[in-house]
């Protein structure tokens, strides 16, 4: 009985290997095709405000006010495969109405907070990926209005902003 059992199961077992057997009749291959989009960057400026400031009586343009804010300015990029540094370079030409000039100051915010600049300029590193970085653009004066400054309406200056990357 015990043999027959014995005999039974290594039957059972043999049949189930043979059943189990895996023959390749065939194959074939597939390529896997992929693509990252081309690194990008945007640099956009823009224009917030356009109302005349008061140069006497407005304390936020004075040389201890915070500042009016002009407008901004955006970087993006996307698909950003290093870590790479740009600099931000303001060029400004004063205040003028006919041949008095009235000098001002650029301010970059971040938020509400103050990016200091060196030499009308400021650096950042955006990082790998998609980043994207804005500030404020604020002015105020470098000195009071002179008191013998003709009055105009028509007091016009200007800031020229441009992103530049490289050593």
């Amino acid at each position: 009985m015990k043999r027959t059992l014995i005999t039974i199961i290594l039957v059972v077992l043999v049949g189930f290997s043979l059943a189990a057997e895996i023959t390749t009749v065939g194959s074939g291959s597939l390529n896997v095709y992929g693509s990252v989009g081309s690194g990008t960057i945007a640099f956009t400026v823009e224009q917030t405000n356009t109302t005349r400031i008061d140069l006497v009586n407005n304390t936020a343009i004075q040389p201890t006010g915070d500042g009016i804010v002009l407008g901004n300015w955006e970087f993006s990029a996307s698909n950003q495969g290093s870590a790479i540094p740009y600099t931000v370079t303001y060029a400004t030409t004063p205040l003028t109405s006919g041949t008095t000039t009235i000098a001002f100051e650029v301010i970059e915010l971040n938020g509400t907070t103050v990016v200091p600049q060196t030499s009308d300029s400021t650096a950042f590193t955006a990082p790998i990926g998609s980043p994207l970085v804005t500030r404020d653009i604020a002015v105020r004066l470098l000195a009071a209005v002179p008191s013998g400054a003709p009055a105009a309406n028509n007091y016009n200056g200007s800031i020229t902003i441009t992103l530049t990357t490289g050593t």
